[in-house]
């Protein structure tokens, strides 16, 4: 056999070195040419970044009587300072110039958090003012750069209406009252811009973006000086009656327009951070949030079912009796009176208990229980408002002759300081039910959008109307109302001191709430107002305190809007 053909080493490392060479020229190739879009993107990536332009947020707006703006929330900018460490070269240096526009700036601190070779270190300043700002940036200090932020401010604190504004929270949304309810139209739409920067991280070019779009303002039908009135009076109430807080709802009953709106306890929105988990609750408002049994207030409503149907006229008389006893439970009159024959506009002059007991025997329980909740009593106003609460109308089964009985002089059936007002307004208006409401218009440069509000369901005739708000007149000028009159306009109006009912059963015999809702002027209601007073220790009847508060605010309410 041959021996096998020797093979020349050279031979065989020219063979290697092509066969290398040609792979290495493949993958140039599959690099540079075939995967070139791919590794272009890559460092295209690599070097530039998308930053998102914060929209400035739509001011929320109060108006006067004359139409006159007032902010009650507005956006205002101001800058974070940044330090890339990695890029100053002479740390003392910087520190020592920054120094001359921020005087407070801390030295020590800062030169702690930036003598290190980092690419990034938290802000330096969060709330650096616009001007300053302004002045460093045009320096062009080498790893100093301004993030411009949004800060929503309240101009008067806890002063107006907190939980009816709300606030904007950490992640920019809106939070509670009306941020939260109108947050879609108050935040407007982000912009993005698009920045070169070398290996260094430093900014070479803007390459575009899109601009934001800010929000629209909100225009409430809050009256500003009419809001401001109503929370001195509320502040004042409470510490006269050392009550535990309370409420007080201003409406326009023929549109359902909230013009007050004020409640207690509540806090500052520009510090709703600092606020205790336990005292959270004060981010909403009392008067949506807060449900009780209304007592006595609600006698008006339920004689306005009774005239109504027809059951009884104003004129018509009946003697109850002193006590009347339903299902095994005797109920009785406040301080055990008994009143003896009396017309039904003097039912509720005498504000008699034992009489609305009867009147509720003739509407019945079934409809009884149809009328409450075509008032709206038992479900939501509409308001829109974080919180808000349908109160308790009891299930249709449950309606039977002490729950109608004791549901028509406003016990056992729970309500809100809104849903009375609400209720009033079918009274004051000619029967038909309004939609509370807080926004009136947007405004969006220079053009306005009126928010227009749909006439609800007719509830009660109008000549019920008309009839009801005659016996409410009576009682303040006959009755337990006398306290809340104002000189040279007509009021009608009506008192409720309620129990509080105990967890444990029953009411509690040292507690109660004092109401007083009423509608002026009489002959054509443009105004209809709740006061509600919770637990007040000074005096034992809402006529002593709901009462003349519900006063003093109509007077201011007459001069002011020039009624006489």
């Amino acid at each position: 056999m041959a021996a096998p053909a020797k093979v020349d080493r050279s031979t065989i490392l020219f063979v290697v070195i092509i066969f290398v060479s040609g792979l290495f020229l493949f993958e140039l190739f599959k690099k540079q040419v075939l995967q070139h879009s791919q590794y272009a993107a890559a460092a295209e990536e690599q070097s530039t970044a998308v930053v998102s332009q914060p929209a400035q947020r739509g001011q929320i707006l109060a108006q006067d009587r004359d139409g006159k703006l007032f902010t009650l929330a507005v956006s205002d900018w101001r800058y974070q300072l940044l330090i890339s460490p990695r890029q100053v070269k002479n740390k003392e240096k910087l520190v020592d110039e920054l120094k001359t526009y921020i005087p407070t700036l801390d030295r020590a601190d800062t030169l702690s958090k930036i003598t290190n070779d980092k690419v990034y270190v938290p802000p330096i300043i969060k709330d650096l003012d616009v001007a300053t700002a302004q002045k460093i940036a045009d320096k062009d200090y080498a790893g100093v750069f301004m993030l411009p932020v949004l800060l929503r401010v309240y101009p008067d604190g806890d002063g107006i209406a907190p939980q009816i504004l709300g606030f904007v929270g950490a992640d920019s949304e809106g939070k509670y009252g009306v941020e939260a309810s109108q947050d879609k139209v108050l935040r407007g739409t982000s912009g993005d811009e698009k920045a070169k920067r070398d290996s260094l991280g430093r900014l070479i070019d803007v390459l575009g973006g899109k601009e934001p779009e800010s929000g629209q303002d909100v225009v409430l039908t809050i009256d500003y000086n009419l809001q401001y009135t109503v929370e001195t009076k509320l502040k004042q109430a409470i510490e006269t009656y050392q009550a535990d807080g309370g409420s007080i709802v201003v409406m326009n009953p023929k549109t359902g327009g909230v013009l007050a709106i004020a409640g207690s306890p509540k806090y500052d929105p520009n510090a709703y951070s600092s606020l205790p988990a336990a005292d959270q609750f004060k981010f909403l408002s009392p008067a949506v949030s807060n449900i009780y049994e209304p007592g006595s207030v609600m006698k008006p409503v339920t004689m306005a079912m009774a005239l109504d149907m027809g059951a009884v006229t104003p004129e018509t008389t009946h003697d109850a009796g002193g006590s009347v006893t339903v299902s095994g439970y005797e109920i009785r009159n406040a301080e055990d009176k008994v009143y003896g024959n009396e017309t039904m506009s003097q039912i509720l002059e005498n504000s008699d208990n034992v009489q609305m007991v009867w009147i509720s025997s003739l509407i019945g329980p079934e409809k009884e229980r149809e009328y409450f909740d075509k008032f709206g009593f038992g479900q939501k106003t509409g308001i829109n408002l974080v919180g808000e609460q349908a109160g308790d109308l009891r299930d249709k089964k449950e309606w039977r002759d002490l729950l109608r009985s004791t549901a028509a002089f406003g016990q056992g059936v729970s309500v809100t300081t809104l849903q009375m007002a609400a209720a009033y307004s079918v009274l004051a208006n000619g029967g038909y039910k309004v939609t509370p409401h807080l926004a009136q218009k947007y405004l969006n440069d220079g053009q306005e959008e009126v928010i227009e509000q749909a006439k609800g369901a007719q509830v009660i005739s109008p000549e019920t109307s008309n009839k009801i708000r005659e016996m409410l007149v009576n009682v303040v000028v006959h009755g337990h109302g006398k306290r809340a009159k104002v000189d040279g306009i007509r009021v009608g109006g009506k008192t409720g001191t309620a129990q509080v009912p105990d967890p444990s059963g029953g009411y509690y015999e040292d507690r109660h709430i004092g109401t007083f809702a009423g509608l002026f002027p009489a002959d054509d209601p443009k105004f209809v107002m709740v006061v509600r007073l919770d637990n007040p220790k000074t005096v034992k009847f809402a006529e002593s305190s709901a009462a003349p508060t519900f006063g003093e605010i109509a007077n201011w309410i007459t001069n002011y809007y020039q009624l006489r």
